[in-house]
């Protein structure tokens, strides 16, 4: 019955966000459209997909090097298609990491390390996640004058104060044990336990300098081509907006996406429109995110065919076993 709630809760977000959109911008809907068939540089188009299918390469490299402490290997193209896998999953599994859960059933498949192999997912993620905020922080403190959304500051001062609580949680176990009686809050044992092994699994990654360097030199880099892909996507619209507020909207947009809904529809949406409005006319904020879903979609079915033809998987299949 909780899964039935959460699956009505998410799509209720999802369609009550969309509805908002198309309310508040009703009289907008027209003009956004015609700017998409008229005035639109598919040239700036085209390079953003090349980047966005670049950045899923970093991400299959920052994913080998994650798979490597955990003594599981697998091969560059593998890892790729893994990315794809995530991306197909995203459309219909909880909010924005929705696909890490296939992905990390994947890699079980393969190592046979049920832990090992959603560890390193998660925190695979994780780096990810520092990637972004830590570019989003850097650039507020250097341009906080010119930022004109007191929400941006605290959406951005909140991930950031998340982000060092949660390294130095899973750095430190003293730190840690100081929350030792949130585990009374956990009434099975059976998770008590998988949870004390995801900690050691994580905890164990501080003894791997060079690995973890490396995964997060990679996570910033290829965060940095993901939002120059939406700065070229902007571009091909005909906008006048400076590179590096990109470095401080896109990470705010990728912390909302993360909100439950369907794979972060509705809720990414109405953030695009809302950040980018005070800086582009509405209708050209609406114009910018629709074609960020139309790369991010196009690349989603796509892999949706990829994976199709290689076999499929039953999304209750991978829920099921990554939950035994």
């Amino acid at each position: 019955m909780n899964g039935i709630k959460g699956k009505i809760i998410r799509f209720f977000i999802s369609f009550a966000a969309i509805g908002i959109i198309v309310f508040f911008m009703r009289d907008k809907l027209h003009d956004a459209m015609a700017i998409l068939r008229h005035e639109v540089q598919w040239g700036w188009v085209a390079a953003a997909a090349v980047g966005y299918a670049i950045g899923l390469a970093l991400i299959a490299i920052r994913l080998q090097w994650v798979f490597r402490v955990q003594e599981i290997h697998i091969t560059f193209l593998s890892c790729y298609y893994l990315g794809f896998v995530g991306l197909f999953y995203n459309l219909f599994l909880p909010s924005a990491v929705g696909g890490d859960v296939a992905k990390a059933y994947y890699a079980y498949k393969h190592s046979g390390k049920k832990i090992e192999s959603a560890t390193s997912i998660f925190l695979d993620r994780v780096l990810g996640f520092i990637a972004l905020i830590v570019m989003a922080f850097l650039g507020l403190l250097y341009f906080s004058k010119e930022v004109e959304s007191a929400y941006v500051d605290y959406a951005v001062y909140g991930a950031f104060g998340f982000l060092l609580f949660f390294t130095a949680f899973f750095a430190s176990r003293h730190f840690a044990r100081l929350f030792k009686g949130v585990g009374r809050l956990i009434p099975s044992e059976k998770w008590k336990s998988r949870l004390a092994e995801v900690y050691h699994a994580i905890y164990g990654y501080r003894h791997h300098h060079w690995p973890v360097f490396v995964a997060l030199l990679l996570s910033f880099i290829s965060q940095a081509v993901f939002i120059t892909t939406n700065y070229w996507l902007a571009v091909s619209l005909g906008a006048n907006i400076v590179y590096w507020k990109f470095f401080i909207l896109i990470p705010v947009i990728g912390i909302v996406s993360m909100a439950p809904s369907i794979g972060g529809l509705g809720v990414r949406e109405a953030s695009v429109i809302y950040l980018f409005s005070r800086y582009l006319p509405p209708e050209r904020a609406l114009a910018l995110t629709v074609l960020m879903d139309i790369l991010t979609y196009s690349f989603s079915f796509g892999a949706g065919i990829v994976y199709a033809f290689r076999g499929g998987l039953k999304k209750s299949d991978v829920q099921a076993e990554i939950m035994r």
